[in-house]
Protein backbone atom coordinates (compact mmCIF):
# COMPACT_ATOMS: atom_id res chain seq x y z
CA UNK A 1 0.00 0.00 0.00
CA UNK A 2 1.10 3.20 -1.23
CA UNK A 3 2.58 5.69 1.92
CA UNK A 4 0.09 8.64 3.02
CA UNK A 5 2.07 11.21 4.21
CA UNK A 6 -0.20 12.75 6.85
CA UNK A 7 -1.46 12.19 9.99
CA UNK A 8 -4.54 11.24 12.62
CA UNK A 9 -4.73 14.37 13.66
CA UNK A 10 -4.32 16.52 10.02
CA UNK A 11 -7.68 14.20 9.31
CA UNK A 12 -9.24 14.17 12.63
CA UNK A 13 -9.02 18.25 12.23
CA UNK A 14 -11.39 17.68 9.21
CA UNK A 15 -14.11 15.73 10.79
CA UNK A 16 -14.70 18.15 13.34
CA UNK A 17 -18.06 20.00 13.30
CA UNK A 18 -18.62 22.26 10.67
CA UNK A 19 -17.96 25.48 12.62
CA UNK A 20 -14.51 24.08 13.88
CA UNK A 21 -13.49 21.78 11.20
CA UNK A 22 -10.38 22.71 9.07
CA UNK A 23 -9.80 21.85 5.44
CA UNK A 24 -7.66 19.07 4.38
CA UNK A 25 -4.16 19.94 4.03
CA UNK A 26 -2.49 21.66 1.35
CA UNK A 27 0.21 18.81 0.54
CA UNK A 28 -3.69 16.66 0.13
CA UNK A 29 -3.82 18.19 -3.38
CA UNK A 30 -0.37 18.04 -4.77
CA UNK A 31 1.94 15.06 -2.92
CA UNK A 32 2.65 12.25 -5.12
CA UNK A 33 2.09 10.18 -2.66
CA UNK A 34 -1.01 11.19 -1.49
CA UNK A 35 -1.86 10.91 -5.10
CA UNK A 36 -0.67 7.42 -5.34
CA UNK A 37 -2.78 6.64 -1.90
CA UNK A 38 -6.22 7.77 -3.58
CA UNK A 39 -5.67 5.64 -6.83
CA UNK A 40 -4.74 2.80 -4.69
CA UNK A 41 -7.29 2.95 -2.34
CA UNK A 42 -10.15 5.28 -3.43
CA UNK A 43 -10.30 4.91 -7.40
CA UNK A 44 -8.76 1.39 -6.93
CA UNK A 45 -11.66 0.06 -4.46
CA UNK A 46 -14.55 2.18 -5.24
CA UNK A 47 -17.45 1.56 -7.68
CA UNK A 48 -17.18 3.92 -10.52
CA UNK A 49 -19.19 5.23 -13.31
CA UNK A 50 -18.16 4.73 -16.89
CA UNK A 51 -21.00 5.23 -18.84
CA UNK A 52 -24.74 5.03 -19.43
CA UNK A 53 -26.46 1.70 -20.72
CA UNK A 54 -27.60 3.10 -23.74
CA UNK A 55 -23.87 3.53 -25.41
CA UNK A 56 -23.89 -0.28 -25.28
CA UNK A 57 -27.24 -0.80 -26.37
CA UNK A 58 -27.32 -3.79 -28.54
CA UNK A 59 -24.51 -7.14 -28.69
CA UNK A 60 -20.93 -6.04 -29.42
CA UNK A 61 -21.26 -2.55 -28.79
CA UNK A 62 -18.10 -1.21 -26.67
CA UNK A 63 -16.48 1.80 -24.85
CA UNK A 64 -13.22 1.95 -23.00
CA UNK A 65 -13.05 3.64 -20.01
CA UNK A 66 -10.02 5.35 -18.82
CA UNK A 67 -9.35 3.50 -15.38
CA UNK A 68 -6.00 2.20 -16.12
CA UNK A 69 -3.45 3.83 -18.59
CA UNK A 70 -4.63 0.64 -20.78
CA UNK A 71 -8.15 1.07 -20.46
CA UNK A 72 -10.74 -1.15 -19.33
CA UNK A 73 -13.36 -2.48 -22.01
CA UNK A 74 -16.79 -2.10 -21.14
CA UNK A 75 -19.01 -4.31 -23.75
CA UNK A 76 -22.66 -6.56 -24.18
CA UNK A 77 -21.99 -9.90 -24.52
CA UNK A 78 -24.26 -12.09 -27.17
CA UNK A 79 -26.16 -13.03 -24.47
CA UNK A 80 -27.14 -8.96 -23.62
CA UNK A 81 -24.72 -9.31 -19.88
CA UNK A 82 -22.06 -6.36 -19.44
CA UNK A 83 -18.70 -7.27 -18.91
CA UNK A 84 -15.58 -5.36 -18.72
CA UNK A 85 -11.89 -6.34 -19.55
CA UNK A 86 -8.59 -5.07 -19.23
CA UNK A 87 -8.02 -3.52 -22.57
CA UNK A 88 -4.73 -6.12 -22.59
CA UNK A 89 -4.04 -9.27 -24.92
CA UNK A 90 -2.99 -12.09 -22.45
CA UNK A 91 -0.05 -12.77 -24.99
CA UNK A 92 2.13 -9.83 -24.92
CA UNK A 93 0.31 -7.13 -23.78
CA UNK A 94 -0.61 -5.31 -26.37
CA UNK A 95 -3.72 -3.01 -25.80
CA UNK A 96 -6.48 -3.99 -28.00
CA UNK A 97 -8.85 -1.26 -28.83
CA UNK A 98 -8.27 2.63 -29.44
CA UNK A 99 -10.96 5.05 -29.73
CA UNK A 100 -14.15 5.92 -27.42
CA UNK A 101 -16.28 3.07 -28.14
CA UNK A 102 -17.98 1.37 -31.96
CA UNK A 103 -19.22 -2.23 -31.93
CA UNK A 104 -17.63 -5.52 -32.82
CA UNK A 105 -18.39 -9.78 -32.99
CA UNK A 106 -15.24 -10.30 -31.16
CA UNK A 107 -11.66 -8.83 -30.27
CA UNK A 108 -8.63 -9.19 -32.09
CA UNK A 109 -5.12 -8.20 -30.92
CA UNK A 110 -3.43 -6.28 -33.56
CA UNK A 111 0.28 -7.67 -33.02
CA UNK A 112 -0.26 -11.47 -33.63
CA UNK A 113 -3.72 -11.82 -33.85
CA UNK A 114 -4.73 -13.59 -31.11
CA UNK A 115 -8.77 -13.46 -31.07
CA UNK A 116 -11.24 -13.74 -28.02
CA UNK A 117 -14.68 -13.87 -28.01
CA UNK A 118 -17.29 -11.08 -26.31
CA UNK A 119 -17.31 -13.37 -23.04
CA UNK A 120 -13.53 -12.71 -23.15
CA UNK A 121 -13.05 -16.21 -23.55
CA UNK A 122 -9.29 -17.11 -25.92
CA UNK A 123 -11.06 -18.37 -29.12
CA UNK A 124 -7.84 -18.38 -30.96
CA UNK A 125 -3.67 -18.36 -30.35
CA UNK A 126 -1.94 -18.58 -33.63
CA UNK A 127 1.35 -20.37 -33.11
CA UNK A 128 0.96 -21.42 -29.13
CA UNK A 129 2.55 -24.70 -28.23
CA UNK A 130 1.21 -27.80 -28.04
CA UNK A 131 -0.92 -28.17 -25.10
CA UNK A 132 -1.79 -24.87 -24.26
CA UNK A 133 -4.99 -24.58 -22.30
CA UNK A 134 -6.73 -21.82 -24.00
CA UNK A 135 -9.29 -21.66 -21.43
CA UNK A 136 -7.06 -20.46 -18.97
CA UNK A 137 -5.80 -17.47 -20.99
CA UNK A 138 -9.32 -15.56 -21.42
CA UNK A 139 -8.92 -11.86 -20.81
CA UNK A 140 -8.62 -10.37 -17.58
CA UNK A 141 -12.17 -9.26 -16.15
CA UNK A 142 -13.15 -6.84 -14.12
CA UNK A 143 -16.34 -6.26 -12.46
CA UNK A 144 -19.18 -4.48 -14.36
CA UNK A 145 -23.00 -3.48 -13.95
CA UNK A 146 -25.70 -1.13 -14.21
CA UNK A 147 -27.88 0.96 -11.82
CA UNK A 148 -30.43 3.99 -12.71
CA UNK A 149 -29.31 3.60 -16.29
CA UNK A 150 -25.36 4.18 -15.22
CA UNK A 151 -22.55 1.76 -16.20
CA UNK A 152 -19.99 0.95 -13.41
CA UNK A 153 -17.39 -0.75 -12.71
CA UNK A 154 -14.77 -1.91 -10.41
CA UNK A 155 -10.88 -2.75 -10.14
CA UNK A 156 -11.09 -4.33 -6.97
CA UNK A 157 -12.43 -8.22 -6.69
CA UNK A 158 -13.59 -7.87 -3.25
CA UNK A 159 -15.81 -4.70 -3.21
CA UNK A 160 -18.94 -5.06 -2.29
CA UNK A 161 -21.70 -5.59 -4.56
CA UNK A 162 -22.73 -2.28 -6.91
CA UNK A 163 -26.21 -1.84 -5.07
CA UNK A 164 -25.14 -1.91 -1.61
CA UNK A 165 -22.06 0.07 -2.62
CA UNK A 166 -23.86 2.76 -3.94
CA UNK A 167 -25.89 2.85 -1.26
CA UNK A 168 -29.30 5.14 -1.10
CA UNK A 169 -29.20 7.82 -4.20
CA UNK A 170 -30.94 10.88 -4.49
CA UNK A 171 -34.63 10.32 -4.88
CA UNK A 172 -34.42 11.88 -8.35
CA UNK A 173 -31.87 9.94 -10.33
CA UNK A 174 -33.38 6.46 -9.67
CA UNK A 175 -36.65 7.51 -11.49
CA UNK A 176 -37.01 4.75 -14.44
CA UNK A 177 -38.09 7.35 -16.91
CA UNK A 178 -34.50 8.86 -16.80
CA UNK A 179 -32.71 5.88 -17.80
CA UNK A 180 -34.73 6.36 -21.58
CA UNK A 181 -32.06 9.86 -21.70
CA UNK A 182 -30.72 9.95 -25.30
CA UNK A 183 -26.78 11.71 -25.00
CA UNK A 184 -26.73 14.33 -27.26
CA UNK A 185 -23.60 16.03 -26.92
CA UNK A 186 -19.94 14.41 -25.28
CA UNK A 187 -17.25 17.03 -24.60
CA UNK A 188 -13.64 15.98 -23.12
CA UNK A 189 -11.50 18.39 -21.17
CA UNK A 190 -8.22 18.46 -18.68
CA UNK A 191 -8.29 20.89 -15.84
CA UNK A 192 -4.70 21.25 -15.17
CA UNK A 193 -5.93 21.00 -10.61
CA UNK A 194 -6.30 17.74 -8.42
CA UNK A 195 -9.43 16.04 -8.67
CA UNK A 196 -10.64 16.91 -5.02
CA UNK A 197 -10.39 20.81 -5.83
CA UNK A 198 -13.12 19.91 -8.61
CA UNK A 199 -15.16 17.78 -6.35
CA UNK A 200 -15.08 20.69 -3.93
CA UNK A 201 -15.75 23.02 -6.48
CA UNK A 202 -19.03 21.17 -7.77
CA UNK A 203 -20.33 20.95 -4.06
CA UNK A 204 -21.03 24.97 -3.36
CA UNK A 205 -22.34 27.83 -4.90
CA UNK A 206 -21.47 30.66 -3.18
CA UNK A 207 -18.55 31.17 -6.02
CA UNK A 208 -21.86 31.52 -7.89
CA UNK A 209 -21.84 35.41 -8.07
CA UNK A 210 -17.95 36.04 -8.66
CA UNK A 211 -16.76 33.58 -11.21
CA UNK A 212 -20.64 32.72 -12.62
CA UNK A 213 -23.05 36.13 -12.74
CA UNK A 214 -24.98 34.33 -15.73
CA UNK A 215 -25.45 31.43 -13.50
CA UNK A 216 -26.19 33.27 -10.84
CA UNK A 217 -28.80 35.05 -12.52
CA UNK A 218 -30.61 31.76 -12.98
CA UNK A 219 -30.00 29.76 -9.76
CA UNK A 220 -29.09 32.49 -7.38
CA UNK A 221 -26.91 30.68 -4.82
CA UNK A 222 -28.87 31.97 -1.81
CA UNK A 223 -31.59 29.38 -2.60
CA UNK A 224 -29.11 26.67 -2.35
CA UNK A 225 -30.11 23.94 -0.21
CA UNK A 226 -27.30 20.60 0.70
CA UNK A 227 -28.94 17.06 0.42
CA UNK A 228 -27.23 13.86 1.93
CA UNK A 229 -27.67 10.79 3.82
CA UNK A 230 -24.43 9.51 4.84
CA UNK A 231 -23.16 7.87 2.44
CA UNK A 232 -21.33 8.18 -0.70
CA UNK A 233 -24.40 10.97 -2.51
CA UNK A 234 -24.18 13.96 -1.72
CA UNK A 235 -26.39 16.35 -2.96
CA UNK A 236 -28.38 19.84 -3.32
CA UNK A 237 -31.62 21.41 -4.51
CA UNK A 238 -31.62 25.17 -6.39
CA UNK A 239 -34.76 27.00 -7.68
CA UNK A 240 -34.68 28.46 -10.82
CA UNK A 241 -34.77 32.44 -10.97
CA UNK A 242 -38.26 34.18 -11.87
CA UNK A 243 -38.30 34.26 -15.24
CA UNK A 244 -36.54 31.35 -15.57
CA UNK A 245 -37.22 27.91 -16.78
CA UNK A 246 -33.99 26.22 -17.35
CA UNK A 247 -30.35 26.89 -17.03
CA UNK A 248 -29.33 27.62 -20.90
CA UNK A 249 -28.58 30.99 -23.01
CA UNK A 250 -32.27 30.83 -23.72
CA UNK A 251 -33.75 30.73 -20.14
CA UNK A 252 -35.92 28.45 -21.82
CA UNK A 253 -36.59 24.66 -22.96
CA UNK A 254 -38.40 25.82 -26.21
CA UNK A 255 -39.77 22.46 -28.01
CA UNK A 256 -37.44 19.96 -25.55
CA UNK A 257 -39.89 17.55 -23.44
CA UNK A 258 -39.31 17.84 -19.69
CA UNK A 259 -37.31 15.25 -18.23
CA UNK A 260 -38.92 15.74 -14.64
CA UNK A 261 -42.27 15.84 -13.06
CA UNK A 262 -44.40 18.67 -14.01
CA UNK A 263 -44.36 19.90 -9.99
CA UNK A 264 -40.49 20.03 -9.95
CA UNK A 265 -39.99 21.53 -13.33
CA UNK A 266 -38.61 24.85 -11.80
CA UNK A 267 -35.79 23.17 -9.52
CA UNK A 268 -32.27 22.02 -10.30
CA UNK A 269 -31.18 19.07 -8.48
CA UNK A 270 -27.03 18.65 -8.41
CA UNK A 271 -25.84 15.39 -6.69
CA UNK A 272 -22.14 13.79 -6.18
CA UNK A 273 -21.32 10.49 -6.19
CA UNK A 274 -18.04 9.70 -4.28
CA UNK A 275 -15.47 9.60 -5.53
CA UNK A 276 -15.97 11.20 -9.46
CA UNK A 277 -19.06 11.57 -10.93
CA UNK A 278 -21.13 14.77 -10.44
CA UNK A 279 -24.69 14.99 -12.24
CA UNK A 280 -26.88 18.17 -13.04
CA UNK A 281 -30.38 17.59 -13.35
CA UNK A 282 -32.16 20.26 -14.82
CA UNK A 283 -35.95 20.36 -16.11
CA UNK A 284 -35.04 19.67 -19.84
CA UNK A 285 -31.48 17.91 -19.25
CA UNK A 286 -29.43 15.67 -17.51
CA UNK A 287 -25.35 16.55 -17.07
CA UNK A 288 -22.76 14.29 -15.87
CA UNK A 289 -19.08 15.08 -15.35
CA UNK A 290 -16.77 11.82 -14.84
CA UNK A 291 -13.63 12.88 -13.57
CA UNK A 292 -10.34 10.80 -14.16
CA UNK A 293 -7.41 11.63 -11.93
CA UNK A 294 -4.12 12.05 -14.24
CA UNK A 295 -2.02 13.15 -11.79
CA UNK A 296 -1.85 15.48 -8.25
CA UNK A 297 -2.01 18.23 -10.52
CA UNK A 298 -4.35 17.25 -13.51
CA UNK A 299 -7.53 15.46 -14.18
CA UNK A 300 -9.33 14.58 -16.98
CA UNK A 301 -13.25 15.68 -17.34
CA UNK A 302 -15.57 13.62 -19.20
CA UNK A 303 -18.55 15.98 -19.66
CA UNK A 304 -22.01 14.65 -21.06
CA UNK A 305 -25.46 16.19 -21.79
CA UNK A 306 -28.65 14.00 -21.92
CA UNK A 307 -32.00 14.74 -22.96
CA UNK A 308 -35.79 13.24 -23.70
CA UNK A 309 -35.69 10.77 -26.57
CA UNK A 310 -38.49 12.55 -27.58
CA UNK A 311 -36.37 15.91 -28.42
CA UNK A 312 -34.37 14.10 -31.21
CA UNK A 313 -36.86 15.16 -33.91
CA UNK A 314 -35.59 17.88 -37.26
CA UNK A 315 -34.21 20.88 -36.50
CA UNK A 316 -33.49 19.74 -32.57
CA UNK A 317 -31.06 22.11 -31.72
CA UNK A 318 -29.89 22.10 -28.04
CA UNK A 319 -27.31 25.10 -28.44
CA UNK A 320 -28.24 27.49 -26.01
CA UNK A 321 -27.70 24.90 -23.52
CA UNK A 322 -24.16 23.72 -24.83
CA UNK A 323 -22.80 27.12 -25.16
CA UNK A 324 -24.03 28.13 -21.80
CA UNK A 325 -22.36 25.22 -19.99
CA UNK A 326 -19.49 25.80 -22.27
CA UNK A 327 -18.91 28.97 -20.38
CA UNK A 328 -19.50 27.59 -16.92
CA UNK A 329 -17.61 25.10 -17.46
CA UNK A 330 -14.31 26.90 -18.59
CA UNK A 331 -14.95 29.56 -15.73
CA UNK A 332 -14.74 26.55 -12.98
CA UNK A 333 -11.72 25.03 -15.18
CA UNK A 334 -9.99 28.49 -14.66
CA UNK A 335 -11.03 29.32 -11.08
CA UNK A 336 -9.87 25.67 -9.83
CA UNK A 337 -6.37 26.00 -11.97
CA UNK A 338 -6.04 29.22 -9.69
CA UNK A 339 -6.63 27.32 -6.61
CA UNK A 340 -3.75 24.20 -7.47
CA UNK A 341 -1.18 27.13 -8.39
CA UNK A 342 -1.47 28.98 -5.15
CA UNK A 343 -1.92 26.10 -3.01
CA UNK A 344 1.70 25.20 -3.04
CA UNK A 345 3.06 28.15 -1.42
CA UNK A 346 5.40 28.04 0.94
CA UNK A 347 3.84 28.24 4.51
CA UNK A 348 -0.03 28.24 3.08
CA UNK A 349 -2.44 26.26 5.37
CA UNK A 350 -6.34 25.88 4.96
CA UNK A 351 -7.87 28.29 7.41
CA UNK A 352 -11.33 27.03 7.70
CA UNK A 353 -14.89 26.59 6.04
CA UNK A 354 -17.59 29.04 5.32
CA UNK A 355 -20.66 28.32 6.94
CA UNK A 356 -22.02 27.71 3.19
CA UNK A 357 -19.87 25.27 2.51
CA UNK A 358 -21.41 22.31 4.26
CA UNK A 359 -21.18 20.49 0.97
CA UNK A 360 -17.54 20.75 0.40
CA UNK A 361 -16.77 19.79 4.29
CA UNK A 362 -19.67 16.23 3.45
CA UNK A 363 -17.03 15.88 0.93
CA UNK A 364 -14.05 16.69 2.69
CA UNK A 365 -14.92 14.05 5.58
CA UNK A 366 -15.83 10.97 3.16
CA UNK A 367 -12.13 11.50 2.02
CA UNK A 368 -10.86 11.76 5.36
CA UNK A 369 -12.51 8.84 6.64
CA UNK A 370 -10.89 7.07 3.67
CA UNK A 371 -8.10 7.99 4.48
CA UNK A 372 -8.13 7.34 8.16
CA UNK A 373 -9.45 4.03 7.64
CA UNK A 374 -6.67 2.98 5.75
CA UNK A 375 -4.05 4.17 8.19
CA UNK A 376 -5.64 2.39 10.97
CA UNK A 377 -5.63 -0.90 8.92
CA UNK A 378 -1.99 -0.65 8.01
CA UNK A 379 -0.86 0.33 12.03
CA UNK A 380 -3.56 -2.97 13.15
Amino acid sequence: MPELPLTPADLDAVLAPLPSARPLPARAYWDEDVFAFEQAEIFGRSWLCVGREDEIARPGEWLLAPLTPAGVVVLRGADLEIRAFHNVCRHRAATLLDGPCGRLAHLECPYHGWTYELSGALRAAPHAPPGFDRGAHGLLPARAGALFGFLFVTLDPGAPPLESAIGEAPPWLSRPGLRSLRRGRRVEYEVAANWKLCVENFQESHHFPRVHPALERLTPCDDAVSWGRGGPWLGGVMDLAPGADTVSTSAAPGARPLIVPEAERRRVRDAMLFPGLLTSLQPDYLLTYRLAPRAPDRTLVIADTYFHPAAFTKGFDPGDVFTFWDAVNREDRAICERQQRGIRAPGYTPSTYAMVEDGVHAFDCIVARRYLSALRARTA
